[in-house]
């Protein structure tokens, strides 16, 4: 396996361009969250609905499609991470390739972990990997969008949308269980069930689950932005 080609990386003798890496990397985890959240909800499974993406982790056929799809997603943006760093390694913007490369490495690093650290039987560890997630999966992007050129493209004024979706999800879902949380301390500490704290907190999770949906989507959205303007940059 080489990860220095000069247009993508070679897997057994063929070529994976980087336009189609990254087309991988978009669709993967949106088929992934999308099928496991269809078969949570559709097997009865369900606390309520809205649900949190992560609640589709639970225990059957959803888990199986979460945590395979989410691993190789993962693994998938580690990948594309240093495929970034690799081409645009004579770039004048070093401190952005650097930003961009460990913010990237630490995302699909923590996607690996939350792949597997389910919120039913790691509740902390799941949190803290998926603020990872969020928090680095924006800042990947971010820092990424910064190394294309200032001329005007398709893929870019994408991002710009993608990036204000996924600020504004990031912004809304926490500030509603922050608000939440803290003005219902009594009601949650009367429990120690996930569940019943899940059902408790569900009136912020009315508001603060579809926050999430428009987090992840701009995530998703700006990660595919990039794939018009690598093949424009595979083809220089």
């Amino acid at each position: 396996m080489n990860i220095e080609g000069e247009n993508g990386i070679e897997v057994a003798g063929f070529e994976i361009a980087d336009h189609v890496l990254a087309r991988i990397g978009w669709l993967l985890p949106l088929l992934t969250v999308s099928l496991s959240m269809l078969i949570h909800a559709l097997s009865g499974n369900a606390r309520a609905l809205p649900f949190f993406i992560s609640e589709a982790d639970y225990p059957g056929l959803q888990r199986w499609v979460f945590t395979t799809g989410l691993s190789i997603s993962g693994v998938l943006l580690i990948v594309i991470a240093y495929r970034f760093r690799y081409l645009f390694k004579s770039s004048e913007k070093s401190k952005r390739t650097q930003i961009s490369f460990y913010s990237g490495m630490t995302t699909g690093v923590s996607i690996i972990i939350l792949a597997f650290a389910n919120m039913y039987d790691a509740l902390l560890l799941h949190c803290a990997v998926a603020m990872a997630v969020f928090g680095g999966g924006f800042i990947w992007g971010y820092s990424t969008h910064l190394l294309f050129e200032k001329t005007e493209t398709f893929g870019k004024q994408l991002r710009r949308i993608g990036l204000g979706m996924a600020a504004f999800g990031l912004v809304t879902m926490n500030a509603v269980l922050i608000f939440f949380i803290g003005t219902h301390q009594g009601e949650l500490s009367n429990g120690d069930s996930l569940l019943y704290r899940l059902d408790t907190i569900q009136s912020a999770v009315n508001y603060a689950a579809p926050a999430e949906y428009i987090l992840f989507i701009g995530l998703v959205v700006t990660l595919a932005a990039f794939e018009p303007d690598l093949k424009v940059k595979n083809r220089m």
